[in-house]
């Protein structure tokens, strides 16, 4: 289908086919389309990670004890004011040996002893394990001896546990059948009545109780045979960040910063040359950003709301029910995306080529509901072209007007853009799905796990749906010419790059929220060109370094704050 948006650049997805149904960052610790059925173009989405890590970012810190800064007593943290507070059994007491934290003295018993400090009932716990020792590792949600919880190491048994104490009886809700090693980094989350458990960032399993879940105390676990060390000790408030303003997770690719180990290419790689070109195989590519027409309207949705019956006509596997508001905007255009907020804030229904038929029943072209607090990828996670989130890279409404509470002046994640099927890649195949839900048609890269239907057709370059695109830093964007706005989106594409996650015809193409001010679209359309200009093909962006490897250009974002209904 051919859509033209108000400047008259065209701008289109053809119909999606039928869809079978962070890497670790972790951070040196260790111290302490619109997709439809059949017949229709295809969107790629990412490969799950099945050993993902999770990144830790430091913007939640509320306390901790490094080997770097501390002192001979633990009285006192490395960021904070709260002090420690030993709690000390027939004699025990904590103390520092080597500049490691440590159980100095031992009672001689079977008791466990633990140190804690103040903390929050949601809350993130971490500690390194310099030496192990039984029984050792970490205690929150704590009370008192006989009221807590702990994850410890079980050295003769070649495992980890997750201990609850209740009155006194202990239960064991987990257990991890992985042999604890020293510089184990463990670590618990503890959100509302959810534990959840990574070991060295993986994670490994959680439970749901509300025995502690007002508990606020944390803390250091040591047992009876005084050995273990740790050599750092962290402590994470619960995160801040609105899911349903910037969705995902703090190490998915839409809000990584890029590595500053990140390789550019320069013009004369073929995906950084066609997708900078104004004129291939014969056709005029401009460079435009959707707004008014051809973007994704986000609307959130209330219980009160109609109950809707979602027909998807392509794949009657992805129709669905669920909270549609009357006035839910549907955008201009022959795309006609509609994506819904969920009322508990955790989920987003995404649909492409939607037809209100009644204020209780649409048809569409394709249907996905996509998790807020996941990674925005796939496989069939989303309705674009590249198989993920529609609203990945979406440049939102919030962060262009100066009067939202939110605003900063930046745009704080990765874009997304959409090319010309002339500069699209194809390299073998036939459009369709695998059993994994990967399509067939081959020529995308990782993250996108698709690409358009009939791209064994239509594609004619060498731009990879999925390829990464970022400004270089040597580029000084205040040289450029650019306006206030264009000034945002240049720095938003060097410090986190830019997707290609969908086709369209004749221009490359950003993405604005429709809601977002006239004034902001406008000028990004009158600095597209410059700014397309600018980017160049990231050359080592991978599952195993997303966003290129090394160090973040910018600080990570805060984690994700629980939903509020």
């Amino acid at each position: 289908m051919r859509r033209l948006d108000a400047m008259n650049t065209p701008v289109s997805n053809f119909p999606r086919p039928r869809r079978s149904a962070l890497l670790s960052l972790l951070l040196p610790l260790l111290s302490l389309g619109t997709g439809c059925g059949g017949e229709e173009a295809g969107d790629a989405l990412e490969a799950p990670l099945a050993e993902a890590t999770q990144a830790v970012s430091d913007a939640n810190l509320y306390d901790s004890f490094t080997r770097a800064n501390h002192d001979s007593r633990l009285y006192s943290l490395e960021q904070g004011v709260h002090a420690w507070t030993p709690t000390p059994y027939y004699g025990s007491a904590w103390g520092v040996m080597s500049g490691r934290a440590y159980l100095s003295k031992d009672d001689g018993t079977w008791l466990d002893h633990y140190a804690t400090v103040p903390g929050t009932s949601d809350v993130r716990v971490m500690v390194t394990l310099a030496a192990l020792g039984q029984y050792s590792g970490l205690t929150f949600r704590f009370v008192d001896r006989a009221n807590c919880w702990k994850l410890a190491t079980d050295t003769s048994e070649g495992k980890y546990f997750l201990t609850r104490y209740l009155s006194g009886t202990q239960t064991f809700p987990l257990q991890i059948a992985q042999v604890p090693v020293a510089g184990d980094v463990l670590e618990v989350r503890a959100s509302g009545t959810r534990i959840d458990v990574y070991i060295n960032g993986v994670y490994k399993g959680g439970v749901n109780d509300a025995t502690h879940q007002y508990a606020t105390r944390v803390g250091l676990l040591a047992s009876q045979d005084n050995l273990a060390r740790f050599d750092e000790f962290k402590v994470y408030t619960q995160g801040t960040r609105d899911a349903t303003l910037q969705p995902f997770r703090s190490n998915s690719v839409w809000n990584l910063p890029i590595g500053q180990g990140a390789t550019y290419a320069d013009t004369t790689d073929l995906a950084t040359r066609d997708f900078l070109a104004t004129s291939l195989n014969g056709v005029n590519i401009t460079a435009w950003a959707n707004w008014n027409q051809y973007s994704h309207p986000i609307t959130s949705a209330s219980n009160t709301d109609p109950w809707a019956t979602v027909t998807d006509y392509n794949d009657s596997s992805r129709s669905s029910a669920y909270s549609v508001p009357a006035t839910a905007t549907i955008a201009d255009g022959s795309d006609k995306h509609m994506h819904i907020i969920t009322p508990s804030r955790t989920h987003l229904d995404e649909a492409w080529a939607t037809t209100r038929q009644s204020t209780t029943a649409y048809t569409v072209g394709r249907h996905h509901r996509i998790d807020l607090y996941g990674s925005g990828l796939g496989p069939q996670a989303g309705v674009r072209a590249y198989g993920g989130s529609a609203v990945g890279g979406l440049i939102r409404a919030w962060e262009t007007t100066p009067t939202h509470p939110k605003y900063t002046g930046k745009i704080q994640h990765a874009l997304a853009v959409a090319v010309d099927r002339t500069q699209l890649y194809y390299s073998s195949g036939w459009s369709g799905y695998d059993s994994s839900g990967y399509g067939t048609a081959k020529g995308y890269v990782w993250p996108a796990t698709e690409q358009d239907w009939n791209s064994e057709t239509t594609y004619k370059g060498h731009v990879p749906m999925g390829s990464y695109f970022a400004i270089p830093p040597s580029v000084d964007i205040n040289a450029q010419g650019l306006t206030a706005e264009g000034k945002m989106v240049a720095q938003a594409l060097q410090d986190f790059g830019a997707y290609v996650t969908d086709a369209t015809v004749g221009s490359v193409t950003f993405y604005v929220e429709p809601t977002a001010p006239a004034t902001f679209a406008n000028n990004v359309r009158k600095d597209a060109a410059r700014l397309r200009s600018l980017l160049r093909r990231v050359t080592n962006n991978s599952a195993a370094t997303p966003n290129g490897p090394g160090a973040r250009r910018v600080p990570m974002l805060p984690d994700l704050a629980p939903p509020s209904p």
